[in-house]
């Protein structure tokens, strides 16, 4: 499959972790004594519900993997807590026309081995990010519009675009997929990102140990431009089973919990001094129809399997529990709140074509498809969303009422990720986490649809095609938000995907900690941790 985006798929280890900024004051404490015996130390311990086999973003671009690098790499650009673009490795840039970018480079900005960021370090970051054998991860997300990327002195580097694209600038943040690293470094290395060659970034933090199967530590690295963090250690544990978690939790283990399952949060409420907060996280779930692949190529099909997917009684029920919204599009209505408010985002999204539930409706477009008399289909989910699993298999049961088998089967995250949008099945989940506050950014993955193979649901719209090709060149986010719509109207009116909610995460935390300002942007910023203070 040929595919370039310019956003990169966070389905890719989508550990549904969008950890949601959080502005959050630390207290150390003493013993092990349930929630609130957090730690009397200097590091803070964050237990998360999946693993990562690369400290590499280029080889493994899944939303874990660029929360972690975040504090390690930086981009030309950053993101900040609300989402908005801001100087990073780049002090200032221009643009003419939005075609040629001119980025002027920071002069204090040292690497964690303390040597400093050149430009040609930025250029061959940048070139590195672009090639498809050296970044599997994310060269296939990177804007295939760039012409040229130079260095034009020692502090200013120049990239040439094959027209004008406003929303460039998101691409060059390591939000976007831009991790700049040593060109020497990484060009001596054996396996970047492995436990023997870690990685070497500018941010504020530098890595000191990672075992792929239990944890990744970090120490705060002086040389950052920004000044030295005032938390001095970070650790992510690696927990994939929610009940060992939360144990661990329980035990003072953990100081922090990322994405725990609603399902299960009363469990964690329950904990003595612990608290749990819910956010919309701008998070897609829904299923993806292969349009090539049998019995998908039958829009009859898409839409009876569409009208059977109960939705709202798997928010509302013991699954998600009411933390979710029914998605009525691909785009959550929080994607265009930079632009729109998220009311009228809400409004707009419900009047798009969309399959309520209903099972006779289900019944008819299946006797109009060219099988009428049902078939077997399967349906993979990742080990790591056991409430995909749970909703699979809600779904399955409705699709036995009209005569379709559907076979549910859990694989491992990395399988799963490896085989998103590919040939090998008819229907799977997508599972989406934004990055930016741009409004296409999802649609300009899962809605492009110009030429073969060019989404994941391996259709080919011309007019939804030209309609994310406008948003994408927009100059202004307001302007980026009809198309989009309109494209996912287009799409939803020839059932490419079946959307089932726009998500919520959930965090634990104890009552050493204050919590404030939380939202979806804060684990993209490369200074998150400095939002953490130890008292």
């Amino acid at each position: 499959m040929k595919i370039n985006k310019q956003r990169k798929l966070l389905t890719r280890t989508t550990v549904a972790l969008l950890i949601l900024a959080l502005v959050i004051s630390f207290s150390a404490c003493g013993g092990n004594d349930g929630a609130g015996g957090a730690s009397d130390k200097d590091e803070l311990i964050i237990g998360i519900p999946g693993t990562i086999s690369s400290l590499d973003v280029n080889q493994e671009a899944g939303i874990l993997n660029y929360y972690i690098a975040a504090i390690v790499s930086e981009g030309l650009v950053g993101i900040d807590n609300d989402g908005k673009v801001v100087p990073a490795l780049a002090e200032s840039w221009t643009s003419d026309k939005a075609e040629t970018w001119t980025f002027k480079l920071r002069s204090d900005a040292k690497f964690s081995n303390g040597d400093p960021v050149t430009a040609d370090d930025i250029v061959w970051s940048v070139e590195r990010a672009m090639d498809p054998d050296k970044s599997p991860g994310v060269a296939i997300y990177f804007p295939s519009y760039v012409k040229s990327v130079d260095k034009v002195s020692d502090d200013e580097i120049k990239i040439v675009l094959d027209g004008s694209h406003a929303s460039f600038i998101w691409a060059v943040s390591n939000a976007g997929g831009l991790f700049v690293s040593q060109k020497s470094w990484g060009e001596a290395a054996g396996t970047i990102g492995s436990p023997t060659d870690l990685i070497i970034g500018s941010g504020p933090y530098k890595a000191t140990e990672f075992d792929p199967g239990s944890h990744v530590s970090f120490e705060a690295n002086s040389d950052w431009w920004g000044g030295e963090p005032g938390i001095q250690k970070i650790r992510f544990d690696f927990i994939t089973d929610d009940s060992t978690r939360l144990i661990a939790f329980k035990q003072g283990d953990l100081d922090f919990a990322l994405n725990i399952p609603v399902d299960q949060s009363e469990q964690w409420e329950d904990v003595d001094g612990a608290s749990v907060e819910y956010i919309a996280d701008r998070s897609y779930y829904g299923l993806t129809f292969n349009v090539m692949d049998k019995p998908f190529d039958d829009e009859h099909a898409r839409r009876a399997v569409s009208y059977a997917v109960d939705a709202q009684g798997i928010i509302d029920g013991s699954i998600l529990k009411g933390h979710a919204q029914v998605a009525t599009a691909i785009t959550p209505p929080e994607q265009f709140s930079a632009a729109i408010s998220v009311e009228d985002a809400n409004a707009r999204l419900a009047a798009i074509t969309h399959y309520e539930f209903n099972i006779d409706k289900a019944k008819e477009e299946l006797a109009k498809s060219k099988y009428p008399d049902g078939f077997e289909t399967v349906l993979t989910y990742p080990d790591a969303y056991q409430n995909v699993g749970k909703a699979s298999l809600v779904i399955a049961d409705a699709l036995k009422e009209i005569g379709i088998n559907l076979v549910v089967k859990e694989i491992p995250l990395d399988q799963w990720l490896n085989e998103v949008g590919s040939r090998d099945y008819g229907v799977s989940w997508m599972i989406y986490f934004p990055t930016t506050a741009e409004p296409a950014e999802i649609a300009s993955w899962l809605l492009e649809a110009s030429g073969e193979w060019a989404n994941p649901a391996n259709w080919s719209d011309e007019e939804a095609a030209a309609l994310i090709a406008g948003a994408m060149s927009a100059e202004t986010l307001e302007a980026e938000v009809d198309p989009t719509i309109e494209a996912n109207d287009i799409a939803q009116q020839q059932a490419v995907y079946a959307p089932v909610w726009w998500g919520m995460s959930a965090v634990a935390y104890n009552d050493q900690i204050a919590l404030s300002d939380y939202n979806s942007y804060s684990l993209l910023s490369a200074n998150w941790p400095q939002l953490f203070t130890i008292k």
